[in-house]
């Protein structure tokens, strides 16, 4: 997969994928599963794990990150934040 940086705004005329999407073939390009809470700086797709650490700046879904309910997250370099708080993901 390509690397691509962005100066000014991003506009999307279609929507990005940041869910499951079942035409999709792997999990970490909005695959076919979604990804569960583990850790603070820890989630899983059940076969795969995202360690905040190794993916600082990514944005993924998490279906349970926000006390259960689902939410998008990034990664600070240390641990998943929550998009709406900033606050660690959490499954409860």
């Amino acid at each position: 997969m390509a690397n691509t940086t962005f100066k000014g705004p991003v506009t999307s005329l279609n929507g990005f994928i940041g869910g499951p999407n079942k035409n999709a073939g792997d999990t970490q390009q909005g695959g076919k599963n979604t990804y569960s809470f583990a850790s603070t700086s820890t989630v899983t797709d059940g076969t795969n794990t995202l360690d905040a650490a190794e993916n600082e700046g990514v944005l993924i879904y998490v279906d349970n990150g926000a006390a259960g309910a689902a939410i998008y997250a990034f990664s600070d370099g240390t641990n998943w934040k929550r998009v709406d708080t900033g606050g660690n993901i959490a499954s409860s």
